[in-house]
């Protein structure tokens, strides 16, 4: 039984490759031409990652190598709204982007040179976090433009604890409507950060999304100037996030 999950496993990685693949076909043309910086074509591409990561998403619940509640993530989404996680393993964005309508996302710096991701990456317009001052300006941006931006704080995946950078909290208190905290439970953990791909459970992997109550920015300590605001944010959130941790262990 273990044999055959490591051979899903691979057989997984080898098809999400070809899926990107056959997507750099469509996005490369998009970046040779500059055309990314049009907001249909934007969109567009935003489409076609969502709807081909969520036709790998299918293929692994068809395999049997994960089971998950992830269509709840289609009730969240609305115009400047920041939605964040925490990042137990490493298909957690597949999820998010294949079932959130046109989300932006902030993605690791290093994905930019990734030979399966970078054209998607660029075509749909995601945020790299290569430079702290850049990509908060333009994750800031975003939100004010009505998008809808997917970021995990804690920058990498989880490991024994939930600790996440004060960034999400900057951005939000500087540019989102609304803030909507996910808890993502992983049971049992694989694809954890540093880990090989084969080091995978025999048995089926169940990720549990579960929506907490949004926070309206607005409304979020209005009597004080925004840096206080933004570290009593971050300090809510690490309370929220270490309660659920806390619950599942």
């Amino acid at each position: 039984m273990k044999f055959i999950k490591i051979c899903i496993t691979g057989f997984l990685f080898i098809w999400f490759g070809i899926i990107c693949i056959f997507g750099n076909l469509l996005f490369c043309p998009i970046i040779l031409l500059g055309l990314q910086k049009y907001k249909f074509v934007r969109r567009f591409s935003r489409f076609l990652v969502r709807n081909a990561w969520g036709f790998f998403i299918f293929f692994t619940e068809f395999l049997g190598y994960q089971h998950s509640n992830a269509s709840i993530l289609k009730t969240v989404g609305r115009p400047g709204e920041i939605i964040i996680s925490n990042h137990p393993s490493l298909l957690d964005i597949v999820f998010f982007l294949s079932k959130i309508k046109n989300a932006n996302c902030i993605v690791k710096g290093e994905l930019e040179k990734n030979i399966f991701l970078f054209a998607a990456i660029k075509a749909c317009g995601y945020i790299p976090n290569t430079n702290n001052e850049e990509f908060l300006n333009k994750a800031c941006e975003a939100l004010k433009n009505g998008e809808i931006l997917v970021m995990f704080p804690e920058g990498s995946r989880t490991k024994d604890e939930i600790v996440f950078h004060k960034a999400a909290a900057y951005i939000a208190i500087k540019s989102a409507k609304y803030l909507t905290p996910i808890y993502l439970d992983m049971k049992p953990r694989s694809l954890k950060k540093g880990e090989a791909w084969y080091k995978t459970p025999a048995n089926t992997i169940n990720y549990k999304f579960k929506v907490l109550p949004s926070i309206q920015i607005d409304d979020f300590s209005t009597q004080k100037p925004d840096p206080i605001r933004a570290r009593a944010l971050h300090n809510c959130l690490k309370e929220i996030y270490n309660e659920e941790f806390k619950n599942d262990r």
